[in-house]
């Protein structure tokens, strides 16, 4: 019985522990590659996109 309590509290809170971790290296490695230039910002962060003024409706083509 306890070791079913342990397994089942254990390993979610592994997993957990796994995925926030990843997140943060990722977090960190995003960040010095967009310090180095290599990895552009977005243009609109904040999650709508715009094309209304794309090069589609320019008329050059």
């Amino acid at each position: 019985m306890d070791t079913l309590v342990l397994v089942a509290v254990g390993v979610p809170l592994l997993g957990l522990i796994i995925f926030f971790g990843c997140m943060f290296l990722l977090g960190r490695r995003m960040k010095r590659l967009r310090k180095e230039g290599r990895v552009q910002y977005r243009a609109k962060p904040n999650g709508t996109y715009d094309n209304s003024s794309s090069c589609a409706s320019g008329g050059s083509g």
